[in-house]
């Protein structure tokens, strides 16, 4: 025996029907709201013609990162695939099944309307041969549905412009997850601000504010090793997000890593600041010809003077380290002066004739690597 409650009256063999076995239940003002797994769903957009027959916005996208990584998500951690973002559906009319023990309740969505996730949809359908039903019933999805219709029509404007409203995540974004980054934050940075958040505002009164951009290349000029790469990648914006993207890669863990200190961070910043004023002191007439190096490759410039320091020692904060403050007002500023001669009359050698364009060749990393070998 059971009751039913429609949405609407219905003839319930006139539409496509969608039935689910939801985990858990609840009808809310705009709609209903259940849990159900991905083997309930398997089955939903398994047809090619999926965008056509469920309304979409869009079509099977493929292989886009997204859905490639939804894809690896759903095969290696089932559990995390419905953590973020939900599936939201229009319907003709809904029919609630209520059995009792130990059947539970039983959802038929008549007419469904795939208002927004039918990538999600898709993925799930393309695994549903290559994995396990039990494989599936692990992923739990947050399914909403729209049967009224001002509702429904509602929900379409708002999916249909979400992207107006959402600010991009980036690889910056989860850096704040980074244990060493964690530790480092919350460290004494004597009385100054270090996030590596992005939006987050410098300090009231005297104290400095430390932005992830700048420690990241600082770091990165003042990593130990024979290689710029590091370096060449935190010079551009588009570099230091591939960077923080991987927080595996080796650029990464020299960067980032158990034995950093904010002192030493504040170290590598006050080095790279005075390398770059030293280099700004330089004459307009230096900058010329083959001397667009300083102009375009400043970071190059001021990684090969922080070579005169003691790298393995950075983050050191005893009475045996080495007299920081003199070596970056004395060293550093002559060293970054010798650098820039040598790399510019290196660089007039290997390119004799003049580049097309130097702004363009100056950042390219062969050429550091030319340079520096």
């Amino acid at each position: 025996m059971h009751q039913i409650f429609s949405s609407a009256a219905y003839p319930f063999s006139s539409e496509y029907v969608l039935s689910l076995r939801p985990l858990n239940f609840s009808q809310m003002a705009d709609g209903y709201s259940v849990d159900v797994t991905a083997a309930e769903l398997a089955e939903l957009a398994a047809s090619p013609a999926a965008a056509r027959e469920l309304g979409a916005r869009r079509g099977d996208l493929g292989q886009t990162e997204p859905n490639i990584g939804l894809a690896r998500l759903l095969m290696d951690r089932p559990e995390d695939f419905g953590a973020v973002g939900s599936l939201v559906l229009g319907a003709d009319a809904v029919e609630v099944h209520s059995y009792g023990n130990p059947f539970g309740d039983a959802l038929h969505v008549i007419g469904p309307e795939c208002i927004d996730g039918l990538q999600r949809l898709r993925v799930i359908a393309r695994l549903r041969h290559a994995l396990t039903a039990q494989h599936l019933r692990r992923a739990v999805i947050r399914v909403e549905i729209r049967s009224d219709p001002v509702k429904r029509e509602r929900a379409r404007r708002a999916h249909d412009d979400a992207d107006r409203y959402a600010n991009a995540s980036t690889a910056q974004d989860r850096l704040i997850r980074c244990p060493h980054l964690q530790r480092l934050t919350g460290g004494d940075w004597e009385g100054n601000v270090f996030d590596p958040r992005r939006g987050v505002s410098g300090p009231e009164g005297r104290g400095k504010h430390f932005t992830m951009a700048e420690v990241t290349s600082a770091l990165a000029c003042l990593a130990p090793g024979r290689s710029p790469a590091a370096a060449h990648l935190a010079a551009t914006p588009e570099g230091r997000e591939a960077l923080w993207a991987d927080h595996g890669s080796s650029a990464y863990r020299a960067l980032f890593h158990a034995r950093m200190t904010p002192v030493g961070v504040m170290r590598a910043v006050e080095a790279r600041r005075t390398a770059h004023k030293a280099l700004d002191s330089l004459p307009r007439r230096r900058h010329q010809a083959h001397g667009h190096l300083i102009t375009y490759a400043p970071e190059l410039i001021a990684w090969l003077a922080c070579r005169a320091l003691p790298l393995t020692a950075l983050h050191e904060d005893s009475r045996r380290s080495p007299d920081w403050g003199r070596l970056i007002g004395k060293t550093v500023p002559r060293a970054a002066l010798q650098a820039a001669e040598r790399l510019v009359a290196g660089y007039a050698r290997l390119r004799p004739e003049r580049p097309r364009t130097y702004k363009t060749e100056a950042a390219d990393l062969a050429l550091w690597n030319e340079l520096t070998s």
